[in-house]
């Protein structure tokens, strides 16, 4: 047997976020990863001397200093890949079949895109009239850096400094549309314009996998004040969202931490006595104990299958959300990643590294419907061999694990299933890439079953389909005492800067707030965290 302060269950964002800062605050640790490659859905992959993204194409906030929560994590261990930015992204909708551009910063653009687009000014001031009424609301997102926060009394030391800035009575009278679906906050600031309330539906569920009604209005507030603030640029890591991961292990080892891949849990040890997590029991029989806590970055359903029944039977008893095996998933995923010839694109395909298409926008969380697209090696050559692109398209969240249930990966009716459902994406492609099936060389197809094998995924899910309207997602904490979870199963939710945000919380479960202050005072002398 081994003795660490804290164990960590799997090496995805939000695990590696807990894992590298816990280690920055002194601890013990160790982070334990069933596969061969770290990331979780994050991890990037090699084929043909092409590298491709697993997960992840859209990021924003992380080049610089900035209240992202993955950014505080990079910059609370002294880590980060080289970022590179670029201005938005190319959307092919009903209104735009031949595409339009997705200015993220150029406001003067994208009020004229609105107004093209929409009903005119009616559009463009039914927009400024939201922006005017969730102003308050941004300042009280932005106001308290999420390295500062913690959720017990300790706050008051670490996150109260920077409460002066929640002054503004406005904020106190529209604070309780934070934890409620995004839908009510756009009912509340009278935004009833179809084509504003298709495109809030579109940036809900490409950050969430939810439309407006389902996602949580603080993440809405705080992705507007990223994304469409004058000057705003979206970024990318060179290297790929390998390199995040990259950083994020380097991160933890120097600071004495130590990632063990290859190194699956069987069980999550919970003493039959008192009722406390004591550690973990992986896969061949060793036993790693942990002094502090174990934290599961695994999905909510893996860690419940992860407890000894007497455990799992108590946490059945006390309904406690994070480790409820019942939490009902978001459909999967199917990706496709090309690796292309590049001689000859047109201006279109060149002008911006993502292309994203609605075909229909009442069909947006239906199947074989909206296509991600991302071409990273416009930014980034070194991901593609010299003349070549790399391309990664994907059906977001939309692809019903039925489908594909029961079939034998590798089986002739496994590969014809792949083909078909792998057609919009490349139909998406086509859009501006007319001739991409003949520039192939190489072409690999993701299912459902994929996400369920290599990346552990209950069905091949996203992540808990809990709807902002109807439940809130749990905290750290789970009904084992000593059991902590991070990730997309439990708060801030779905997506990047969410999960980096749970690995925070988590990390700070483990650690005093004395120890956390400190942090902060050395953030604030480095310039990489403002003062309160």
């Amino acid at each position: 047997a081994e003795e660490y302060d804290v164990v960590v269950v799997g090496s995805g964002l939000g695990g590696l976020s807990a894992g590298a800062l816990s280690a920055k605050y002194g601890h013990k640790v160790l982070v334990c990863e069933a596969h061969y490659i770290a990331g979780g859905c994050a991890h990037a992959f090699e084929r043909g001397g092409y590298t491709f993204d697993s997960g992840p194409s859209l990021w924003s906030g992380c080049a610089a200093p900035s209240t992202n929560p993955l950014r505080q994590v990079l910059d609370a261990v002294g880590e980060s890949p080289e970022w590179v930015q670029y201005g938005g992204w190319n959307m092919y909708t009903p209104e735009a079949p031949a595409g339009f551009y997705a200015a993220a910063g150029d406001m003067g653009e994208w009020r004229r895109t609105m107004a093209r687009l929409g009903d005119g000014e009616r559009t463009v001031g039914q927009w400024d009239r939201l922006l005017e009424f969730i102003e308050p609301l941004q300042r009280a997102v932005l106001a308290v850096p999420p390295i500062a926060l913690r959720a017990d009394v300790g706050a008051v030391l670490t996150a109260g400094p920077y409460m002066g800035a929640m002054a503004d009575p406005r904020i106190g009278l529209r604070a309780y549309l934070l934890s409620g679906p995004w839908s009510a906050v756009l009912e509340a600031a009278g935004v009833t314009d179809p084509w504003l309330r298709n495109w809030f539906d579109f940036l809900a569920f490409a950050f969430s996998g939810l439309p407006s009604d389902g996602t949580v209005a603080a993440a809405m507030v705080y992705m507007l004040a990223e994304l469409h603030a004058d000057g705003a640029r979206m970024d990318y890591p060179l290297g790929g969202s390998g390199a995040v991961v990259e950083a994020l292990v380097r991160g933890l080892r120097k600071h004495g931490g130590e990632l063990r891949l290859r190194s699956a849990v069987e069980q999550i040890l919970v003493d039959e006595a008192d009722g406390r997590c004591t550690g973990v029991r992986l896969v061949g029989g060793r036993v790693v104990h942990a002094r502090r806590a174990v934290i599961s970055n695994a999905p909510v359903w893996q860690t419940a299958a992860l407890l000894p029944p007497a455990a799992r039977a108590a946490v059945r008893a006390t309904g406690s959300a994070p480790l409820d095996a019942s939490t009902p998933p978001t459909p999967s995923f199917v990706h496709l990643h090309l690796g292309i010839r590049s001689d000859g694109l047109s201006e279109q395909a060149l002008s911006s590294i993502h292309h994203i298409v609605v075909p229909e926008w009442e069909k947006l969380t239906q199947p074989q419907s909206a296509a991600f697209v991302s071409v990273p090696s416009l930014l980034d050559p070194s991901l593609a061999p010299e003349g070549r692109a790399v391309i990664h398209a994907y059906l977001p969240a939309t692809e019903p694990y039925e489908v594909w249930e029961g079939l034998t990966r590798g089986s002739a009716e496994y590969e014809r299933l792949k083909a078909e459902r792998a057609a919009p994406l490349y139909a998406a492609i086509e859009r501006f890439i007319p001739d991409v099936r003949a520039r192939v060389d190489v072409e690999l197809v993701g299912s459902p079953l994929t996400h369920e094998r290599f990346l552990r995924r209950h069905r091949g899910t996203y992540g808990p389909e809990l709807s902002a309207a109807d439940s809130a997602f749990p905290g750290a904490r789970t009904a084992v005492d000593g059991l902590l979870t991070c990730g997309d199963s439990c708060w801030p939710g779905i997506g990047v800067p969410a999960v980096a945000g749970s690995g925070i919380a988590a990390a700070h479960a483990v650690t005093g707030a004395g120890a956390q202050r400190e942090l902060l005072r050395e953030m604030r002398e480095r310039g990489t965290l403002l003062p309160a």
